[in-house]
C-alpha cells in the first residue's frame, strides 16, 4: 500500500491552526522538542503568502508534537503536526551567533 506523508506547522502564538502544509512521498526528517526550525519563505495558508527568507528567517523551536496514522482511499496518511513558538535568541546558539558563510542555494550550487 502507498503511502503520503503530511507535515504541518502550528504557530503556537496565534490562534493555534496549521500556518503551513507540506506533502511527500517519503517521509520527513524526525524534529524534537527544542529544536530550531526557521522559516525561510514558506507559502502560508489562507492567503497569507510569504513572510520569511533566509536572509531574514522567522525562528521558531518545536514546542510539542503529534503524529497522525489513517488509511484513506487505499493509501497509508501519515501526519506529522508540529507546534511552533516563536524564538528570538540568538541565531545560533550551538554554533555561535555568527551569519553564515554561504545560502543554502550557494551550499547546493545553485
Amino acid at each position: 500500500m502507498k503511502s503520503e506523508y503530511q507535515l504541518f506547522f502550528c504557530d503556537t502564538s496565534g490562534a493555534h491552526e496549521p500556518v503551513v502544509s507540506f506533502e511527500s512521498e517519503s517521509p520527513f526528517p524526525t524534529l524534537f522538542v527544542g529544536q530550531r526550525v526557521d522559516d525561510h519563505g514558506w507559502d502560508r495558508l489562507r492567503g497569507v503568502g510569504v513572510l520569511g527568507s533566509e536572509e531574514n528567517p522567522i525562528r521558531y523551536t518545536v514546542h510539542s508534537l503529534k503524529s497522525v496514522v489513517f488509511v484513506e482511499n487505499g493509501k497509508n496518511i501519515i501526519q506529522s503536526w508540529v507546534n511552533l513558538k516563536p524564538y528570538s535568541g540568538e541565531r545560533s546558539p550551538v554554533f555561535g551567533n555568527t551569519e553564515p558563510a554561504m545560502s543554502s542555494s550557494e551550499a547546493l550550487g545553485k
